[in-house]
């Protein structure tokens, strides 16, 4: 328990703390929190190239070409959800070809407090379903707006006898 005192001390001290003043150190700050990037709300982080991630995105809307906002919305979290296994990969190969455990996937080995290879198993899993979901959704859309039968997505009821 912390005395009063302490306690006092330690708010005096909280108040003292003023971060960074320049727009350069802001910025800087805001990406001190950033290990892997792997569920960061900003696509471009560190060493990204910005035009790897537009020509990505041009190649989608050539490919899927969308029609309205929310089929556009739909490519786009396609395209950050691909731009996420991308990076989780480029993570991967590095890590078991240059035997760096403790570069990029630091974060990821401490968060789950497992072994490295899991946690990027279970990180491009959950970008696989996001998206396929995506996918899905936007295949679904784009056949309603074509006049085309869309079949109902399918529930599958699992029960195991234990």
């Amino acid at each position: 328990m912390v005395s009063k005192k302490q306690l006092v001390a330690n708010k005096n001290n909280a108040r003292k703390s003023t971060g960074p003043k320049s727009s350069v150190g802001i910025d800087q700050a805001k990406k001190n929190s950033i290990k892997h990037g792997l569920l960061s709300k900003d696509l471009i982080i560190r060493d990204d190239d910005p035009k790897k991630l537009n020509t990505l995105i041009e190649e989608l809307i050539l490919s899927l070409q969308p029609e309205g906002k929310m089929e556009e919305i739909l490519v786009e979290k396609i395209a950050s959800t691909l731009w996420r296994l991308q990076r989780l990969i480029s993570a991967e190969a590095g890590a078991l070809n240059e035997n760096d455990w403790m570069g990029k996937l630091e974060a990821i080995h401490k968060a789950y407090n497992s072994s490295t290879i899991a946690s990027i198993s279970r990180y491009e899993s959950t970008l696989e379903r996001a998206l396929y979901k995506a996918l899905h959704e936007l295949q679904r859309i784009q056949g309603l707006r074509l006049g085309q039968a869309v079949l109902a997505p399918i529930a599958i009821d699992l029960h195991t006898d234990s």
